[in-house]
């Protein structure tokens, strides 16, 4: 859900623009303000998406423009949308890369438009974020495809990522792992997690343990006999 901060100093307009927030289903948390100072002091503790800002202030140090450039500073992820009656202030506004730029009065229409679009770019990204594991460590980071990760294992107390880009070292325990990981990989043994999606065959082995083989990728994952019903369930065996 989308989280936004309104900047609007006159109480009428920043009524109506909370109101039409809140009727729009992809917008979550709304937090309205008249001063520029709070705005800026919003956008650090609640960390928004959206950024509604009107430019010209009445009676505040900071305008809508001054405020921008204070929360482009630390956030520039954030999408600006500036809100206002005056458009000689749309060559300014460039400097902070504002999303958008809403003239009043308010279209309804467009208005509810362009918060869908932030919402669906918002999630688009944050799709391309869910697919990736970063993985830090004593050489550096590394973003991995979930994906290309065929099983994680414990070797010598170190977690060992198998995957088609390379063998990556973490000291993650498998517990975290299963903590940041998606339904697709599951725990099959007390050493091992393994990609559900990338599983070619199992095989039965010694004591009743089991041997998993993936598809294109030469190294095996093991299975203890406690864990493969619920492998079962989970592959709809």
């Amino acid at each position: 859900m989308l989280k936004v901060v309104v900047l609007e100093d006159e109480e009428y307009n920043r009524e109506f623009i909370k109101q039409l927030l809140d009727e729009i289903p992809v917008v979550g948390e709304v937090w309205t303000t008249a001063s520029g100072e709070e705005a800026i002091m919003m956008v650090k503790k609640h960390k928004p998406q959206l950024v509604l800002l009107d430019i010209e202030l009445s009676g505040d140090e900071l305008n809508g423009l001054q405020a921008a450039r204070n929360i482009y500073s630390f956030d520039k992820e954030v999408c600006i949308v500036f809100v206002t009656g005056y458009a000689k202030y749309a060559i300014d506004s460039f400097e902070v890369h504002p999303y958008n730029y809403i003239l009043k009065p308010i279209k309804v229409s467009k208005f509810r438009e362009m918060v869908e679009e932030v919402a669906g770019r918002i999630n688009s990204e944050n799709r391309g974020l869910d697919d990736m594991l970063i993985i830090k460590n004593k050489s550096g980071m590394y973003h991995l495809y979930k994906e290309r990760i065929m099983f994680i294992e414990i070797h010598n107390n170190l977690a060992l990522i198998h995957s088609t880009d390379g063998i990556f070292e973490s000291h993650l325990t498998l517990a975290e792992f299963e903590e940041i990981l998606d339904p697709r990989f599951l725990r099959v043994h007390k050493s091992f997690i393994v990609n559900l999606k990338q599983v070619k065959q199992t095989r039965g082995i010694f004591d009743r343990s089991y041997e998993i083989e993936f598809y294109d990728y030469e190294p095996k994952a093991l299975m203890s006999r406690y864990k493969y019903p619920e492998y079962k369930k989970r592959q709809g065996l």
